[in-house]
């Protein structure tokens, strides 16, 4: 089965490192603890200097980086740099980006990462080569990231804001390389790929509450204390039914109503468009499977003050730190009321975090080359800019501590 879902016809803009790394995975590290080094106090203050009254309490360094890096518009190793907000705020560096007598290269010892700006218009498979993803390869079962260009990368990662007919920020488009998946038939009712995405849903209240999926133990909010599961996004192959197009079915799963309550609901039904593709890539010239997933994005004054900026004398909006425009004019809420935000989710849900039992809020998995279990390919965080730059991260290998792992 050859599939094309989701994404209509749209205009289009314009072996030795990876060694050394895998050498060094026996060496653990403290971990990657959100209050590892005080950097969640290092967040609570770029978040007042935006003129945000509360700030995300988030269990990981990579998301509090990503977190700041999303408020200042500062790639994450220049917030981890010498010359970053750490070092600003009394810290020390944890990395840098280049070889220093002192510093740890951060691709190595500390987090792989993309930084996209936001698209001019929506994109395709053929607009890759215009935009940086995150690489994975497989390591004991699990997708774990190496540098670009490294040897044994079997999986990318791509994601990009892009704008609608109307020039507005409102989308979240991800694509997922995979170039080990070469079998474009599938088996009727075969799960060909999981992805995780860290759904919000918008409160009457005005507030936001994450989406979870399927836990053994929740609490009353619907979230385990700390989360290990996000909403679960399915495509399954078919051939009729209601929810079957173009030999595709997909289904979000997670407790969406009510909290706790596990349902499943169609992607179509939450705005989620999708597009399965076997085609070459930068990362490979065999024609292989390519996920493409546009998520709508949730963004509002009363949850995300900082992306709306100041508007010093008439002047459009500007972060307050960065004195760059800020995306937004207006909320951005879906019919659904149900989106990603631009947080580096998933937070501590009771504000207060626990030890870094959370679950990867990015994750993907893919069948092989027949009807076999799915195959781990993508494990990593997000945050986006108040520029509605996008930034992606994902931990080495040693710094992820076992607690910290994908939903499925």
């Amino acid at each position: 089965m050859r599939a094309e879902v989701g994404f209509s016809t749209v205009p289009r803009f314009a072996g030795v490192v990876f060694t050394a790394w895998l050498c060094g995975m026996a060496s653990a590290s403290a971990g990657d603890g959100g209050d590892d080094l005080g950097i969640q106090s290092v967040l609570k203050t770029v978040c007042t200097d935006v003129g945000m009254t509360s700030c995300p309490k988030v269990p990981t360094i990579t998301q509090a980086i990503l977190q700041i890096s999303g408020l200042e518009n500062a790639a994450p190793d220049y917030v981890r740099g010498p010359q970053g907000n750490l070092v600003l705020n009394g810290f020390s560096a944890l990395c840098s980006v280049s070889s220093d007598p002192i510093l740890n290269v951060c691709s190595l010892a500390n987090a792989v990462n993309a930084v996209n700006p936001p698209a001019a218009s929506p994109v395709a498979v053929s607009d890759l080569p215009s935009l940086t993803p995150v690489a994975f390869t497989t390591v004991k079962g699990q997708a774990v990231p190496v540098p670009l260009g490294a040897s044994g990368a079997n999986s990318f990662f791509y994601a990009v804001t892009t704008l609608d007919q109307n020039g507005e920020i409102k989308t979240l488009t991800l694509f997922f390389d995979y170039p080990p998946g070469t079998n474009s038939n599938f088996q009727t009712g075969q799960v060909i790929a999981k992805v995780s995405l860290p759904l919000q849903v918008l409160n009457n209240d005005g507030s936001e509450r994450l989406i979870c999926g399927a836990t053994s133990s929740p609490l009353p909010t619907g979230c385990p204390a700390s989360v290990t599961s996000v909403a679960t996004l399915q495509i399954s192959a078919c051939n009729s039914g209601p929810g079957c197009v173009n030999g595709l079915d997909a289904n979000v799963v997670g407790d969406f109503s009510i909290p706790g309550t596990i349902s499943t609901v169609s992607a179509g039904a939450l705005g989620i468009q999708l597009r399965v593709s076997f085609a070459p890539s930068p990362n490979s010239d065999r024609s292989h499977f390519i996920l493409g997933v546009q998520v709508p994005l949730l963004v509002t004054h009363g949850n995300d003050p900082a992306y709306f900026g100041v508007v010093p004398s008439g002047v459009i909006p500007v972060n307050q730190l960065s004195g760059l425009p800020t995306a937004f004019t207006s909320d951005v809420v879906p019919p659904s009321k149900i989106g990603v935000a631009p947080q580096a989710a998933p937070a501590c849900p009771s504000g207060t975090c626990p030890p870094p039992t959370t679950t990867f809020p990015f994750c993907a998995s893919f069948s092989g080359n027949g009807a076999g279990p799915l195959n781990s390919a993508v494990a990593t965080f997000l945050s986006i800019g108040t520029d509605a730059t996008t930034y992606v991260s994902s931990p080495v290998f040693q710094q992820v501590p076992s607690s910290l792992k994908c939903p499925f």
